[in-house]
């Protein structure tokens, strides 16, 4: 756990970053995304800055699709291979070292010397490890045949953003890994979640509130390193580029550290309600997958395990 702490802070982060947001307005209702989809989109980003995924997730769908996605959760538990035995007592061991009663300082301990490490390796090769690592990432985005060229270009200009704000310097800044480590520790406790079985056992809504935690968490780490997401989301604006019949185009534009970035969301109307269309697209291909292999499955699929 602490060997990778700097990069899987990273990886968190972009994660984060990849859901797109606006400003702050009253939250819309919890089970009906609101009839304008500059408002739809307003309310997604109102529920990720409250992280409130339950909201965030019955706002991302249509009710019936969001029904549906609840019911293949399900499924999908029941076709699970159960966890490895290797990756229960991993996830188990990582857990107890969190949540421990001195979890703080013996992290800290463990982090030291590889934060020592980390600068006498890094700090001198920066500049060419950062290049090196910018060229990666920006191959793998226009490697991903998933993303059109619009979503490329802004994913390449997001990582360009990131690999100038990191520093071997913020990284290994021993007062930010005080309050870092001691987030992660109270997140863990917060999740309550002490084995993997456990885990991967929760329906679908109970794994999202989970999830709200986790978020929550992220962004605490997030800001200790100079990196507030909840100003991001807060400093979105979205503006109506185009509507025709059931679709629209909404541009998003949000400030990330020293600079702005856009991107365009294509939004569709279902039941009176605006969604964002490529969630509701993800949605019908998954469960259309499950469908498949559901009916490829034997009578008896294995169970995920659950204490």
């Amino acid at each position: 756990m602490t060997r990778r702490y700097p990069w899987a802070l990273l990886a968190l982060l972009a994660l984060v970053l990849v859901v797109g947001a606006c400003r702050r307005e009253p939250p819309p209702s919890a089970s009906k995304a609101p009839g304008d989809p500059v408002a739809a989109v307003r309310g997604l980003a109102d529920a990720l800055h409250d992280d409130d995924l339950v909201r965030w997730s019955r706002l991302s769908l249509p009710p019936d699709l969001h029904a549906r996605s609840e019911q293949a959760w399900v499924r999908r538990q029941q076709l699970a291979e159960p966890p490895t035995p290797e990756d229960s007592a991993e996830y188990r061991k990582v857990m107890a070292r969190l949540t421990a009663p001195d979890a703080e300082e013996a992290l800290l301990r463990d982090l030291e010397p590889k934060l020592r490490k980390f600068e006498g390796e890094v700090a001198g090769q920066w500049p060419l490890m950062q290049a090196t690592l910018t060229i990666f990432l920006n191959a793998a985005i226009q490697a991903n045949a998933e993303l059109s060229d619009v979503q490329k270009a802004h994913g390449t200009e997001v990582a360009q953003n990131l690999m100038a704000w990191v520093q071997p310097a913020l990284l290994a800044d021993r007062a930010r890994a005080r309050k870092a480590v001691a987030a992660l520790a109270k997140t863990a406790r917060r999740l309550d979640l002490p084995t993997l079985e456990q885990a991967r056992a929760l329906p679908m809504m109970p794994a999202l509130e989970k999830g709200g935690v986790a978020l929550a968490g992220v962004k605490d780490v997030a800001a200790i390193y100079g990196l507030d997401l909840d100003r991001t989301l807060a400093g979105v604006k979205a503006e109506l580029v185009s509507s025709e019949g059931d679709e629209a185009t909404v541009k998003v534009t949000y400030p990330l550290l020293d600079r702005t970035h856009s991107f365009e969301m294509r939004m569709v109307r279902r039941d009176g309600g605006w969604y964002s269309a490529e969630a509701v697209e993800e949605a019908e291909a998954d469960l259309a997958e499950l469908d498949a292999a559901t009916a490829a499955a034997p009578a008896t699929a294995p169970a995920g395990g659950a204490d």
